[in-house]
């Protein structure tokens, strides 16, 4: 059991209802975006792929897609399913990531949807013909727990205090 799950259980006794992320996000895909494209356009705007290293930035362009608090996910390759917050930036994605934007804020914290992609969104990922995938139809399948917004806020402040103190110790050691 993840320290998510302890949380709505220890939260929410009664239990809480299940949405699928296709109810509560709009889903897009990035676009096509070559080494030589970000050459070509350098500036101060992230760009991020598939991959994990560096929080996934791919590069910099000097234009972005999106301004809004996101999640963005891996759809392809051997990181599939790794998903990242965004929050306060102005970006771009590629045509291997996937992006998230909770429909109704009011009702759904984004970054309690994103704790919760990021303890189950690896067990979607298909690994079937060599190159693991999660794709957008199958992300929109995706059901995660939606206790009331204020249980959200709560678990969210604990698990980032718990992400804080988990980096000052790697940083210590």
């Amino acid at each position: 059991m993840s320290k998510l799950d302890e949380l709505i259980a220890e939260l929410c006794p009664d239990g809480v209802e299940y949405k699928a992320i296709g109810e509560i996000c709009e889903i897009t895909r990035g676009r096509v975006m070559s080494k030589e494209y970000l050459r070509d356009n350098a500036g101060e705007y992230p760009v991020y792929s598939s991959q994990t290293a560096n929080n996934g930035i791919f590069g910099y362009i000097n234009n972005y897609d999106y301004d809004f608090e996101s999640i963005t996910w891996t759809t392809d390759g051997a990181n599939a399913g790794s998903v990242f917050y965004h929050i306060n930036e102005k970006f771009s994605i590629t045509n291997v990531c996937g992006l998230l934007k909770v429909i109704d804020q009011s009702h759904i914290s984004t970054r309690f949807v994103y704790y919760c992609l990021q303890v189950i969104a690896k067990d979607y990922v298909n690994s079937g013909m060599g190159n693991p995938k999660l794709m957008s139809n199958v992300m929109a399948r995706v059901k995660i727990p939606l206790p009331p917004l204020p249980v959200q806020q709560e678990i969210v402040r604990i698990l980032d205090n718990f992400t804080e103190l988990t980096a000052e110790l790697t940083a210590e050691l």
